[in-house]
């Protein structure tokens, strides 16, 4: 799982590996070490209505509903958006999408991303 933030929006990529967890256990998790913590994203699938995102000291947890994230796992749909209302009613806007190879060279694993629809263009 990559994640990227800015400002209200929460962008999770998932690899191969990310979506085979979530198929199988109903969810995915990403950990980094920081000082003496840990920072812990996760995303889960429930059997709930609507989406929820939970914030502890040092871990974000989101909830999706159950069918709307395995639906969109099990799909060709590229990403997943939802828009949520945070306590003082600002909107946190979040994509889950999947994680696809880069068009260029990088020095980066990316054997559990998925091939990028868009190589067949690359010339």
């Amino acid at each position: 799982m990559k994640i990227r933030i800015k400002a209200n929006t929460i962008r999770f990529r998932l690899d191969k590996n990310d979506i085979l967890l979530i198929n199988e256990s109903g969810h995915t998790k990403e950990e980094t070490s920081i000082a003496n913590g840990k920072l812990h994203f996760c995303i889960k699938s429930k059997p709930i209505e609507t989406a929820v995102i939970k914030l502890d000291p040092f871990s974000v947890h989101l909830l999706v509903p159950e069918t709307q994230l395995l639906n969109w796992s099990k799909s060709d749909e590229n990403g997943l958006y939802l828009s949520l209302k945070n306590d003082d009613q600002s909107e946190l806007k979040i994509a889950i999408e999947k994680d696809y190879k880069c068009l260029t060279e990088r020095n980066e694993d990316e054997t559990a991303s998925f091939d990028n629809p868009l190589s067949a263009h690359n010339c």
